[in-house]
């Protein structure tokens, strides 16, 4: 009898300091991504994989390469990594998010990564030598908010998703549903900034929104009037992703045509990111973007 009380003290003992080194990996993890040390996290993956038991914990290890091979696939191109040696990063990023999704699809992370990967690779090889992954990429973000409904970074892609992608009858495109998409992106962002669930501003989300509303390009008299027609259907989508293509209806609108909104939101970037006493590598090529964004609207 004792010695059964001892084996059930040491389980109750050795378990939780189990899961405790575990999160501590993962916290370590976070924090090389956060100062942008990828190969680290790469090579600290690989050698902590053993750690991670269940279905959950390999889904945490999995998606984490998933995001490691985008991360060096964006460091590759820098240094001009091109074709198909480039698109092998991406590729192989795709392939560890498939295993996160397969060890836990009840963890939204596996979805968006691989979106993400899967995004890169269009990217790279031009929207319409990609345009057949559209829709699987379409797909596995609805995935990820249907799993996880207050992820702001799906929506983010989703939005420059619909802007990017054409329209009917080529495709399913609609830059009127790529704001709404970049506007519910904002707000959720915004919200997980302000609650410090995000540690900083995303820049990017500003500039992308001011891209959907350069293209959309519309007059302040149409905002307002499309504004109360998509208020009804809005009020009677079902479908939670419906609901947000039609997400307009719900904020407050400048009284503003979209293109000087667009003008405002980047010039407001470019201005935030100048006066950051020093950026990361990240928040430079934010600051790149934005004024080539500008430079392209002159």
């Amino acid at each position: 009898m004792k010695r059964t009380w001892m084996i059930l003290t040491l389980l109750l003992v050795v378990v939780p300091l189990s899961l405790a080194d575990f999160q501590a990996t993962l916290e370590r993890l976070d924090q090389l991504h956060e100062a942008e040390d990828y190969k680290q996290v790469k090579s600290t993956i690989e050698s902590s994989m053993a750690e991670a038991r269940s279905g959950a914990e390999k889904a945490e290890m999995y998606w984490r390469l998933a995001r490691v091979w985008l991360n060096l696939g964006d460091e590759a191109e820098d240094n001009g990594i091109v074709d198909e040696e480039l698109l092998a990063y991406f590729e192989r990023g795709e392939a560890e998010a498939q295993k996160a999704i397969d060890a836990d699809p009840n963890n939204h992370l596996g979805y968006y990564w691989k979106s993400a990967n899967i995004g890169r690779w269009g990217q790279i090889k031009g929207i319409l030598n990609s345009l057949f992954k559209a829709k699987s990429l379409r797909d596995l973000l609805q995935q990820a908010v249907v799993v996880e409904p207050e992820h702001a970074d799906s929506y983010y892609v989703l939005g420059q998703l619909f802007e990017q992608v054409p329209g009917f009858p080529v495709s399913f495109g609609d830059k009127d549903f790529a704001v709404s998409l970049g506007r519910k992106s904002l707000d959720l962002h915004e919200q997980q900034v302000k609650a410090g669930i995000e540690d900083e501003i995303n820049y990017d989300f500003y500039t992308e929104m001011a891209k959907h509303l350069w293209e959309r390009n519309y007059p302040a008299t149409r905002r307002t009037r499309e504004q109360a027609k998509k208020l009804s259907k809005y009020k009677s989508a079902s479908d939670p992703m419906e609901k947000n293509f039609y997400y307009e209806a719900v904020v407050s609108l400048k009284d503003m045509s979209d293109r000087d909104e667009a003008m405002e939101l980047i010039n407001w970037v470019i201005g935030e990111l100048q006066r950051l006493p020093k950026r990361t590598d990240s928040q430079n090529d934010d600051l790149e973007e934005a004024r080539e964004v500008l430079e392209s609207w002159k």
